[in-house]
């Protein structure tokens, strides 16, 4: 694989996904202050929000499709929002695609804004096997590391198995698969740089060549 990225697009989005946005959102809890411009430190949520909610949510610029048009965005609970998955994989059944309408921009600067939003619609990890019918378009090519000095991470919970790479902190791939009673399926694959921070989510179940691929990096 190249080391160039493409941004997901309606070109190079993965043919499997059912949905797709951004993964750089920061969910605000319920009731906090908006923090101090510049500042990380706020109080992040910890549960996926409900149909019908409003909440703040910090996403990068520009805003996503028009400004007023929903989009889809990643939510994490507030421990793997700041620290990963690596070190809380029991979280992993937490993590959603939430689908916002902006309501209003809030505050903004050179690089962010937070935005007040409802919940249009949700989708847990852990349901893209019920809610999507399969897929077997695209492969893993880019879940695989094009470097044998990239590093790699690998976490499991609840049958929820996360799969990640970076590469020299420039570039790097993540993916979450579930592990059920129809084998593994690959339900949410997100690509990392320096401005680039995209998700997918869908039903891809996994051949079993492709399963010893992923087991064959991550022994």
């Amino acid at each position: 694989m190249s080391s160039e990225r493409r941004r997901f697009d309606q070109r190079a989005v993965p043919g499997w996904a059912a949905v797709f946005g951004s993964a750089g959102a920061e969910w605000l809890a319920e009731g906090s202050d908006l923090p101090a411009a510049g500042s990380g430190i706020f109080s992040r949520a910890e549960l996926a929000p409900p149909l019908g909610a409003e909440r703040t949510v910090r996403v990068r610029l520009p805003l996503p499709a028009d400004g007023t048009s929903p989009f889809w965005t990643l939510f994490m609970p507030a421990l793997a929002a700041v620290n990963g998955f690596e070190e809380h994989p029991e979280l992993l059944d937490g993590c959603a695609m939430i689908a916002c309408t902006p309501l209003e921009v809030l505050a903004r600067d050179a690089r962010d804004a937070w935005l007040r939003v409802r919940v249009e619609d949700a989708v847990r990890a852990a349901d893209a096997v019920a809610r999507f019918p399969p897929s077997a378009a695209g492969s893993l090519g880019h879940l695989l590391p094009f470097s044998t000095t990239a590093t790699l991470f690998r976490a499991e919970s609840g049958g929820l198995s996360y799969y990640a790479w970076s590469w020299e902190g420039d570039v790097g791939c993540w993916a979450v698969c579930a592990d059920g009673g129809q084998g593994k399926a690959l339900v949410l694959y997100g690509e990392w740089s320096f401005d680039q921070d995209d998700v997918a989510l869908g039903y891809r179940p996994l051949s079993p060549s492709e399963i010893a691929a992923l087991a064959a990096v991550w022994a």
